[in-house]
């Protein structure tokens, strides 16, 4: 692996994700099933404010292990796709599961300020949780807008607001607080006595540059205006956003803290299982204060773009 300090933000990029596909949807309970597959076509077909487009041609910017396209897949409504990302290893792991899918797929590797396709060739691009990692968003807006059709639609999701942000932070504070507190009482998880895990300097050079490299490629958080703003600067004649998860965000930051703090013979089937399912009962919840709170408390924003 390279010194990290020689490193720009695409080299980081392409660095860390392809040390870390094999491992990225566990890290992150990515699955492919019906549930899944239900859950990713809300996000979507909210910020289209209605349903998913049938029969057009689809493209999928840093499309990652398939997380998104392939999900919807899933969910019947679509039967192909494109896809492209800077990581090799993450389209390597994005074709092993369309092909176990049963999904047919077009991946190419390219970064998103240089798409590898003609003007004007899809109907629709999507994204999820892909824009904060891009160092150049005014290139990369041009570039959707430019292979978008005359009329085509852009759906991009789970991309941090500032304040959800902040939020996030004070949820991974409370829970490594109390998980380190309750550890120290002797207290158990999955039927075993918390073992904590171990973040020092016996870890591997490798495991602490990709610590490094993960603080690296986050490097956005959006006021969701200001992102618009900058959709509307690249061309497109119809931009607007929605967005999604309060409670559940400050639910599911908890979790994911205490899965990381404590060893893997802590985390078991049935504690997954309740943690998914506690988040998505408060998702819920999050669902009906939607329309009664300011949009920008939320999150994972979701950008709308028409060209």
């Amino acid at each position: 692996m390279h010194i990290i300090m020689a490193m720009d933000i695409k080299e980081a990029n392409l660095v860390f994700h392809d040390e870390t596909s094999r491992e990225y949807d566990k890290k992150w309970a990515i699955r492919f099933d019906a549930d899944m597959a239900e859950f990713v076509l809300s996000k979507f077909e909210l910020g289209l404010r209605g349903p998913f487009p049938r029969d057009v041609r689809i493209m999928e910017i840093g499309c990652g292990t398939g997380y998104a396209m392939l999900n919807l897949g899933l969910a019947g409504v679509l039967d192909e796709a494109w896809g492209c990302d800077i990581s090799q290893g993450m389209l390597d792991v994005c074709r092993d599961n369309a092909k176990d899918l049963g999904i047919k797929v077009h991946l190419q590797q390219a970064d998103a300020e240089h798409l590898p396709y003609e003007d004007e060739c899809f109907d629709l691009v999507i994204g999820h949780a892909v824009l904060h990692h891009l160092p150049d968003l005014d290139a990369s807006f041009r570039e959707i807008q430019r292979v978008l059709k005359a009329g085509g639609r852009c759906v991009v999701a789970g991309e941090p607001t500032v304040v959800g942000h902040r939020l996030a932070r004070v949820a991974k504070a409370i829970a490594s607080f109390a998980i380190k507190c309750y550890a120290r009482l002797g207290g158990r998880l999955g039927k075993k006595r918390i073992t904590l895990r171990r973040y020092d300097a016996s870890g591997s050079p490798e495991d602490h540059e990709l610590q490094e490299l993960e603080f690296m490629v986050d490097i956005h958080n959006f006021r969701p205006r200001q992102l618009c703003d900058m959709a509307r600067r690249a061309g497109f004649s119809m931009v607007r956003f929605e967005s999604e998860e309060l409670i559940s965000s400050f639910i599911g930051w908890m979790i994911r803290t205490v899965e990381g703090s404590v060893s893997e013979e802590n985390i078991s089937d049935r504690w997954r299982w309740g943690a998914y399912n506690t988040y998505k009962r408060v998702r819920r919840w999050d669902q009906k204060l939607y329309p009664y709170l300011p949009r920008g408390w939320f999150y994972n924003l979701i950008v709308y773009l028409e060209k």
